[in-house]
């Protein structure tokens, strides 16, 4: 129970905000200085934490080599303490607001100070993106391999995606895959982003009662065929009406690609990708925001269509 990675988990559990992540960014840096009001025998460490955003006041989780401590910043927002010359890991967890940093092994030497400078990044939240799907219409029965790599860790795949889907795929988009026939691919993703929205404007506001027929005109507009809609209206449906308003956004192909990117071959005349950003709205009356205006999705040749949405659970666009 010493470890500080327990008390970071406890810290996270009980403020709530357990979809806080951390990521891989450049995060310290390590520098030794001379000084003499430290002992032949001893090593000094200084921490100095820069905060990369807005931060209220937090006491400081520190671990060294695991072994966890807490302390409150000064005003310049460092600390200091003598420690034994050696070589020592450190984790740093200022609040869930930020991400979490931890070092390589770091020597603390003998006579000098070795000073640690912490910059503590802003946090992103993990979103779920939900039920992508992938539908192939070639113009003849073609064998296509699909490759699929996403910002995130994939949660499931249907059918099992190993290097790539491997598929025959006919006129009328059944797959072929072994001796199993499938309508579609589908994927979902947990993934950390600032904010899935596009723009703060750019969208539109449904109430309950329209869900369902704003969604056959937008899709019928951006020319899905009946059973692309379909599928896309019976399982995003019932999640927009649970809710009395929805602020909602639709997003293409290369704005996609900052979640997942396809790699098909042969290569389609078009892909077509369509990702759904919504979150649960407290009115129906947004002056800020603007109808989107939503391209016709050019369907012809070899065409391939991705749809798939993100729920945001908090947000500060509405």
């Amino acid at each position: 129970m010493n470890k500080i990675i327990l008390v970071l988990l406890l810290a996270i559990s009980f403020t709530g905000f357990s979809a806080h992540i951390a990521e891989s960014l450049p995060d310290y840096t390590v520098e030794y200085v001379a000084d003499s009001s430290v002992s032949a025998n001893n090593g000094k460490v200084t921490i100095k934490c820069t905060f990369g955003g807005d931060y209220e006041s937090h006491t400081l989780i520190y671990g060294i080599n695991g072994i966890s401590n807490s302390i409150s910043l000064t005003p310049e927002n460092t600390f200091s303490f003598n420690q034994q010359p050696g070589k020592y890991t450190f984790q740093f967890y200022y609040s869930s607001s930020f991400v979490e940093v931890e070092t390589d092994s770091i020597a603390v030497l003998a006579g000098q100070s070795t000073i640690i400078h912490v910059s503590f990044h802003p946090a992103r939240e993990m979103q779920l993106m939900k039920k992508p799907v992938i539908y192939l219409y070639p113009e003849k029965a073609t064998e296509v391999f699909v490759q699929l790599e996403t910002i995130g860790k994939l949660t499931f795949t249907y059918p099992e995606l190993n290097t790539g889907w491997h598929l025959t795929a006919n006129t009328d988009g059944t797959l072929k895959i072994g001796e199993q026939t499938y309508p579609y691919l589908f994927w979902e993703a947990e993934q950390a982003v600032e904010s899935p929205f596009n723009t703060t404007t750019d969208g539109f506001v449904v109430s309950r009662s329209n869900v369902i027929s704003f969604l056959e005109e937008k899709l019928t507009l951006m020319g899905f065929n009946d059973r692309e809609r379909t599928d896309f209206i019976t399982f995003w449906g019932p999640q927009l009406a649970a809710n009395a308003y929805n602020l909602i956004q639709f997003q293409f192909n290369d704005v996609c690609d900052s979640y997942a990117t396809l790699m098909i071959s042969p290569t389609p005349d078009h892909i077509n990708r369509v990702y759904m950003v919504w979150t649960a709205s407290q009115t129906g009356e947004n002056d800020l925001i603007q109808p989107q205006v939503l391209p016709v999705l050019d369907r012809s040749g070899f065409d391939v269509l991705e749809w798939g949405g993100v729920q945001v659970v908090s947000t500060t666009v509405y």
